[in-house]
Parts: structure tokens; sequence; C-alpha cells
């Protein structure tokens, strides 16, 4: 069998697919919660904050309602 990269081999060795310590450790993309943005959105001339229909759960808000 061959491929557009060369030859595929006909074993394919998984010895790093043993244990979960191994998958971690040989894991190329790892993403964490506390990692991630939430975008903010500001909007002039409303009173109160405005939910974004399509997306659950945000809202435009107010300059006086991003204030701690």
């Amino acid at each position: 069998m061959s491929s557009p990269d060369g030859p595929v081999p006909e074993i394919r060795p998984r010895r790093v697919r043993g244990s979960a310590a191994w998958r971690r450790l040989v894991a190329q993309t790892r993403l964490n919660p506390a990692e991630l943005v939430l975008p903010m959105f500001v909007r002039e001339g409303v009173n109160e904050p405005v939910p974004i229909s399509s997306m659950p759960g945000v809202v435009q808000h107010t300059l006086d309602s991003l204030k701690p």
C-alpha cells in the first residue's frame, strides 16, 4: 500500500498509546478552560444589557454594566 507521502508501514507500533500518562506526555494540544477568553460586547445607546439571541448566555453590555 502507498500514500502520497510514501509507503505505509504494515505494522504501526502504538507503544505511546499504552497508558494515560504516555498519551498526556505525547499529546500535541492541551487546552485549559482558564486559558480561554470570553469576549465582552458593549453597545452604546441602551439602558440595560441586551441578550444576543445567537449566543445564549451572552449579552451586549452598557458602559455602566461593565463596571465592577
